[in-house]
């Protein structure tokens, strides 16, 4: 990369540089993770994560064929659901928590074959 940078001059690597850090700089509290995977059928997939009060969980995917979707957490010892949605190839939104603690989105393949899943998931400060 050095060689390449060689013929800009020190105003070019300058630009170069403040392109590359503008997303860290721009979206300071962002946590975001990306997947592609395959799912067996009968299968669920679970990523679960913690969110404070300040924070909202924005989340999308893509299925090639319907898959069951929630967002899960503990309270009491009793499962709550705030999102939930059946036989659904595509979605996005954003959950905001009550109060501070772990979620968990899960899909699920209720398909005789297998599915490809796309899902993005991010904490981003409730102020955005």
């Amino acid at each position: 990369m050095m060689r390449n940078l060689r013929g800009l001059g020190a105003f070019g690597v300058l630009a170069v540089s403040l392109l590359l850090a503008q997303p860290v700089i721009a979206q300071p509290n962002v946590n975001v993770k990306t997947v592609t995977k395959s799912m067996n059928s009968s299968s669920a997939h679970k990523e679960c994560t913690g969110l404070t009060a300040a924070q909202n969980l924005r989340y999308w995917f893509r299925a090639d064929a319907p898959v069951n979707f929630n967002i899960q957490y503990q309270e009491g010892g009793q499962m709550v659901y705030p999102v939930k949605k059946d036989k659904i190839s595509i979605l996005s939104g954003t959950y905001s928590p009550q109060k501070a603690g772990d979620v968990c989105i899960v899909w699920t393949n209720l398909n005789t074959r297998p599915v490809t899943l796309s899902f993005e998931f991010a904490r981003l400060s409730a102020l955005h």
